[in-house]
């Protein structure tokens, strides 16, 4: 890092790293440097999860390290998970917030609702009647890819009631994808546009979101598909799951590894009825994640300490 922008992150008024994971040292020392000199700085913390578990050396030092940064003024940490999803992590963030994928179709008066595209129309096309289940995004093992090629491989029947779709490159992951054309899959073996990527939402009967045990945190393909009523599948006991089921969101929960048992489980997928994922209650909630996060971000960058408050139920 040059010094002069060095210099510019040191003498801002305010401060926003909108996440401190890829260089937690970093951050540490830019802003502790700010607060002694009376600036503000709030950070997403992508992944307070680390902090906890059995003892190891580098997760203790992590977990005190982030405990301490709660006592320095002018110091906010924030996660991408709520407090009532995962109350532990109050232990080492100042507040608790959701993640921006899981709002940011809201405008901040309507919630946007995916469009319609070529690519979209193939798609509808090509599962010629069948139930679409979408992988968004780059083929990942740590985010079930390996998983999902699995279950195809272990019931052949599978693909000629559900049409799998891969919309995303697999530079890393070629064999995979090889394994999973042949098990009857169809890859869309490139980047998508946002717009391609959203309206594939508007075809899917299930979005692929089950991911690896060690990746048990927010997911952007879930919170696009809380926001578009679109169903996720998901690993049973994840913190999707048990934000789903926290917020009676359409989820198929599926033990991780079990291919067996999660092929039995897709098969349950039906047609989505596209005329009940739309609500002005799911609008206004999503809406009111969105205000919480921006103006609590904004009092962290006032150097005002959040004191985090049980959140009132809706109705009451």
């Amino acid at each position: 890092m040059s010094r002069a922008l060095k210099k510019r992150l040191l003498t801002a008024d305010r401060l926003f790293f909108a996440t401190l994971d890829d260089d937690l040292f970093f951050f540490v020392s830019i802003a502790l440097r700010r607060a002694v000199q009376g600036r503000a700085t709030v950070a997403l913390f992508l992944g307070p999860q680390s902090c906890f578990g059995g003892f190891n050396l580098k997760r203790f030092i992590k977990r005190n390290l982030f405990v301490a940064l709660k006592h320095v003024p002018r110091i906010t940490v924030a996660s991408i998970i709520p407090f009532s999803l995962a109350p532990e992590y109050r232990a080492v963030v100042d507040i608790g917030l959701y993640d921006p994928q899981w709002w940011d179709m809201h405008d901040g008066y309507t919630l946007r609702q995916p469009g319609d595209t070529p690519i979209a129309t193939e798609v509808r096309q090509m599962a010629g009647g069948r139930q679409i289940v979408c992988w968004l995004g780059a083929a990942s093992v740590r985010k079930g890819f390996a998983f999902m090629v699995e279950i195809l491989e272990a019931d052949p029947d599978i693909a000629k009631q559900i049409c799998f779709i891969c919309a995303g490159g697999a530079n890393t992951e070629q064999t995979l994808a090889s394994r999973f054309r042949a098990s009857g899959g169809v890859h869309i073996d490139r980047r998508l546009t946002d717009n391609e990527w959203e309206s594939l939402y508007s075809v899917a009967d299930a979005v692929w979101a089950c991911y690896e045990p060690t990746y048990d945190q927010a997911s952007g393909v879930f919170g696009r598909a809380l926001q578009f009523g679109v169903p996720a599948i998901v690993r049973r006991g994840s913190l999707i799951h048990a934000a789903a089921t926290k917020l009676d969101a359409s989820v198929f929960p599926i033990d991780f590894g079990d291919c067996i048992a999660a092929a039995t489980a897709l098969n349950k997928i039906t047609k989505l009825d596209r005329r009940t994922t739309a609500t002005n209650e799911r609008q206004a909630t999503i809406g009111s994640w969105r205000n919480n996060f921006i103006s609590s971000t904004l009092r962290g960058l006032d150097g005002r300490r959040y004191r985090w408050k049980m959140p009132r139920e809706a109705g009451k």
